[in-house]
């Protein structure tokens, strides 16, 4: 009996002249037939629940920081912001500023020229014309809201801003006048207990601080003003809605 020889397919290809390419897989060395370890990849460092909180936090402590110093006068209207120097200043990445840059642009605090970087907003005399108007509308329904449930200790401490809005009178002390009318305001919108309008509130008056025309009063004004809120915290303590609203919208909107 003569021994068959059986040639693997791929000999017998060769020698009728036919090309045969080797199948290809992309799977990784060592990994399963099913490629397992490439079906469920890690999460990268930066996409964890953990990272987008602390990225979040940090978001929000940048934005918070410059924002403070938009209300302080510390950043004027048209001061450049520097995404680099920023990240710098405050020990974090540029990843935080930029996003800090883009929640402060959609408040309305800063603008972003394109090829030429952020800068703090400027508010012209016919825009700080309608914020005012609405602030006043905001306060006057905290009056009402905060007349129906109005403590003893929320009158004591609107009590205590009114008195340093006397003593800044009597001192004749514009600035020191509008830092305590301007607490009293922030202490009467917190205390009507809306949170919707409280927020409403602190960025409309952000915005409004971003206006050149805010000067301090003359002592003639800032008499007649400290009346004013006088009798609104009597109308207050006294649970009268509709008086502390008149009170709000006649005497107390400068």
């Amino acid at each position: 009996m003569v021994a068959m020889r059986v040639d693997a397919p791929q000999a017998r290809n060769r020698r009728a002249g036919q090309n045969v390419q080797e199948p290809v897989t992309d799977a990784p060395a060592g990994s399963g037939a099913m490629g397992a370890s490439s079906a469920h990849p890690e999460p990268s460092s930066d996409t964890t629940p953990l990272a987008m909180v602390r990225q979040h936090s940090l978001t929000a402590l940048v934005r918070d920081e410059i924002e403070r110093r938009i209300a302080a006068g510390l950043l004027a209207p048209g001061d450049k912001l520097n995404e680099a120097d920023w990240a710098a200043r405050l020990a974090v990445s540029r990843g935080p500023v930029r996003e800090a840059f883009r929640a402060l642009e959609q408040a309305g605090l800063v603008r972003n020229e394109k090829h030429r970087g952020v800068f703090v907003r400027s508010v012209g005399a016919a825009e700080a014309q309608e914020l005012g108007e609405v602030c006043a509308a905001l306060r006057e329904a905290a009056c009402r809201m905060l007349a129906a449930r109005i403590d003893a200790a929320q009158v004591a401490e609107l009590r205590e801003h009114l008195n340093a809005m006397r003593d800044a009178v009597v001192g004749e002390n514009g600035q020191a006048f509008l830092q305590a009318r301007d607490a009293l305001r922030w202490t009467l919108v917190a205390a009507a207990g809306n949170a919707r309008l409280r927020e409403t509130y602190e960025r409309t008056v952000s915005e409004l601080r971003l206006s050149p025309h805010r000067v301090a009063p003359a002592h003639s004004a800032m008499d007649a003003s400290y009346a004013g809120y006088r009798a609104l915290l009597s109308a207050l303590a006294s649970r009268d809605a509709d008086e502390s609203a008149k009170r709000m919208r006649e005497s107390c909107g400068d």
